[in-house]
This record gives structure tokens, C-alpha cells and sequence, in this order.
């Protein structure tokens, strides 16, 4: 980050501790004598891509500069029905048969992943949970609907012997947070505007509704088309580009979310024959999409790559870079858009969660933490 631009974010921060300090309580009706939210019609038609480009979590300071860009209406409530159709639509496609449940109460989602799984299956579940995350947030941005996560600690908390919480999601009413609407098609702007990358510019706003691409969403998907350098463009910045949105007045709007805004809590990879290419969504102090070239493969294992990974000219993985539930809950988010954003792009795809010789051969490869891989 530029130091001019280093300095305007500290000065910002201060003054909104100043106003924090200055400005009385705001006193608002409880819930129970809020009325209820009106949500937009247009919520089940947003694009898969609108979606992506729309998601920000909310907060209730009413300045989308501040802390979160999006903001909670205190002044309207959800109702039971409303928060139960976010759930009803927020289903992922299963790669593993281990127990997930998300757990209602009042207007907060807990994610609770069974903790007697063996350590290699509550992996899995964990990359699972993080999808599921995923669809909730998604899900709210095309509604129109405000979120924010509630951190349990980076591999989450035991509450039985039987459950480990992943993380706690609060739903509430949205004020449009985009220039009087809930969406943008819009890049990165302002102080940081978007930079062009070796890669083709994102599409941000497509044809395919994300509510109906979700709902039947799989693991695999025959499709009709092969990748090429401008859906794999699409599908990497659907996993974690950049988007318009601040947080904490920083231009870190991503398509997932991040925990505390830290960018480097996992990794994104492309292998096409020989090459080793890693995603980047950030240089010089702007977002931009690039692939980074990082070697050339060995012939040997280029081999073994094609035998373990049958069927595929080119690999997407995703890898960790840090031992904790929350980078695997991160590869879930970065998992699960990339399989909306291929359905919607009708590419031919299949998705595995790494054995032990995979990940061993994708690290001789050169990739850290590999934990999931789309086949294209």
C-alpha cells in the first residue's frame, strides 16, 4: 500500500474513533416493534456474477466507509420465514458423508461440524462448512439481505463432545449500500482503482440467477464447454477477486470473506501442462487479476499428474497456508464460487478434496497446503 494512502487510512480511523467518542447512543425500538423488512422482488434474478461482485458483510454503524461496508437497517427486522429461506436456499452439494447442520436460533446461524470425525474427514468437513458459510453470504447478497460473521476462534469451538462450532453468521435488514441499491457490476475505484492484469477483466454482472444456480449446483457437471483463458480468467477471479467494496475504509473487497481482513490465509493455483501459475489479486497498492508464473513442471510429474488427475487439461487448486480450521473454511468460500461461476459458465468441471498422494504430488509441484482441486 502507497505511504500517501497508508496515511489517509490512519487519519480516517482516527477521526471515526473521534465521532465513536462524540456522537450520543442512538436509542432504537426494540425489535419486536420494528417492522418488518421488505426485501427487493428482483433478489432471485441477481446473477451469479452480480452476486459475487455484491457480497460485503454489515455492521450497525451506518458508515459503509468505517468498518463493513454493508449496513444493518436497525430500523427493520427479518422475519422467521425470511431467515428460514436463506437456509432453505443455502444448500451445497455434498463431497463427503459426515454430519454438517446449521443451527437456528433467533436470527443467528451456528455451523456445527461433527468433531468425532477422523482428523483427515473433519478436514474435509471443515472445507465443506466453509461452503456451506459461503452459499448463506451469497445468498443474502442477491436477497438483499445483511450478514455478519462471528468469530469463534480460528478452528472454532467445541461446545459437546460431539460438536465443534465453526462459526456463528447474524442476519438482519439491509439499507441498499451501493449508490441506493443492494448490488454493483461496478471494479475497485476510488483511491485504489482497478489495475489491469495478464488476465481478462472480470464480467460482473452474467445471465444465470444465482438463487437457480446454487439450487442446482453439483460437484461435477458435464457442460458444454472447455476452458479457456477467459473462463479460467472468470473462475479465478470468482474464487477471490476483487470487488468494490471497503472494509475498515481499505479497498479489500473480496468475493469471499476474509477474517479480519488478512489476505493470505490460503492460496490459488492453475496447472496447465508444464506451468505452475499462482493468483494474483493485488500490486503495487491495487487490485487487478494476474497469474504469476512460478516454474516449469518436471516431466515425470506431469505424468503422475495426468494419472491421478484423469480427464483434465488444466487444474485449479487451492491450497492453505496456514494450520487452522479457518484456512480450510477459506478453501470452502474460494471452492464454492468457482463451482457456481463454472455452472453458470456451463464448463465442463469435476471437483475432488485431496487424498494424501495427491496433495503430496501437488506439493512436490510446488504449491503449499494443497487442499482442493477443480478439474477442467
Amino acid at each position: 500500500m502507497p505511504l500517501f494512502s497508508q496515511s489517509i487510512y490512519i487519519f480516517e480511523k482516527i477521526i471515526y474513533r473521534i465521532e465513536d467518542i462524540l456522537r450520543p447512543s442512538a436509542k432504537l425500538p426494540p425489535e419486536s416493534e420494528r417492522d418488518k423488512a421488505e426485501l427487493p422482488d428482483e433478489g432471485s434474478t441477481i446473477s451469479v456474477e452480480k452476486a459475487l461482485n455484491s457480497r460485503c458483510s454489515s455492521d450497525d454503524d451506518g458508515n459503509p466507509r468505517k468498518l463493513h461496508w454493508g449496513m444493518f437497517d436497525r430500523t427493520k427486522r427479518l422475519s422467521e420465514e425470511q431467515i428460514r429461506r436463506v437456509i432453505s436456499l443455502a444448500k451445497t452439494p455434498r463431497l463427503t458423508d459426515g454430519k454438517l447442520e446449521i443451527r437456528l436460533e433467533h436470527n443467528v446461524l451456528t455451523f456445527l461440524v461433527d468433531n468425532r470425525a477422523s482428523e483427515i474427514q473433519r478436514e474435509k468437513l471443515m472445507v465443506e462448512s466453509g461452503m456451506q458459510q459461503q452459499a448463506v453470504g451469497l445468498t443474502c447478497s442477491a436477497l438483499g439481505i445483511g450478514m455478519v460473521m462471528k468469530n469463534l476462534g480460528k478452528d472454532g469451538s467445541l461446545i459437546s463432545d460431539n460438536e465443534v462450532a465453526a462459526i456463528r453468521i447474524r442476519l438482519g435488514a439491509m439499507k441498499p449500500s451501493y449508490d441506493g441499491t443492494y448490488w454493483s457490476e461496478m471494479a475497485p475505484a476510488g483511491r485504489a482503482p482497478w489495475l489491469k492484469g495478464n488476465l481478462p477483466d472480470p464480467v460482473r454482472n452474467g445471465e444465470k440467477p444465482l438463487i437457480a444456480t446454487l439450487a442446482a449446483l453439483r460437484t461435477s457437471n458435464a457442460g458444454s464447454e472447455a476452458v479457456t483463458e477467459k473462463s479460467l480468467s472468470q473462475l479465478l477471479w470468482a474464487a477471490r477477486g476483487r470487488t468494490p467494496h471497503l472494509y475498515k475504509s481499505r479497498p479489500w473487497g473480496v468475493t469471499i470473506p476474509t477474517w479480519g481482513g488478512e489476505q493470505n490465509i490460503s492460496s490459488v493455483y492453475v496447472i496447465s501442462e508444464d506451468r505452475l501459475w499462482k493468483y494474483a489479486n493485488w500490486h503495487k497498492g491495487r487490485p487487478t487479476s494476474s497469474l504469476l508464473e512460478i516454474k516449469t513442471i518436471d516431466r515425470n510429474l506431469v505424468q503422475q499428474l495426468k494419472e491421478l488427475f484423469p480427464l483434465s487439461n488444466t487444474l485449479v487448486a487451492i491450497g492453505r497456508n496456514e494450520n487452522t480450521n479457518r484456512s480450510l473454511w477459506e478453501v470452502g468460500y474460494q471452492l464454492l464460487n468457482i463451482l457456481l461461476q463454472a455452472s453458470a459458465l456451463d464448463l465442463r468441471y469435476n471437483v475432488v478434496l485431496l487424498d494424501e498422494k495427491r496433495k503430496g504430488l501437488l506439493v512436490k509441484m510446488g504449491t503449499a497446503g494443497p487442499v482442493a482441486a477443480v478439474m477442467l
